[in-house]
């Protein structure tokens, strides 16, 4: 069954933390994905790279020009269980959904 996700303009993935969650707005997206991503066990390199993107004054212009010049923002991490991808991206259809 189809989920009609067609008013939210932002999906915002974890692989291996959350499923994908869509966002009606990119300032929602970033401080969403900020409430969950501080809380996971980050080295300390980690969490001030991800506080830049994501919670900054001009982390929704930031962000904005990384959408319309690379399509995503693909951020990778640690975690004690190993790699993991914070990948953000517009809400696009998909081809042949």
């Amino acid at each position: 069954m189809p989920n009609d996700r067609t008013a939210d303009v932002v999906v915002v993935e974890l692989t291996g933390v959350t499923p994908p969650a869509y966002f009606p707005s990119l300032p929602t997206a970033l401080a969403a994905t900020w409430a969950v991503v501080k809380l996971l066990p980050l080295d300390h390199v980690d969490r001030c790279a991800f506080e830049l993107v994501l919670a900054r004054p001009r982390s929704a212009q930031y962000v904005t020009e990384r959408l319309e010049r690379e399509g995503a923002l693909n951020l990778t991490f640690a975690l004690p269980d190993g790699p993991h991808l914070l990948r953000l991206h517009p809400n696009r259809p998909q081809l042949g959904s």
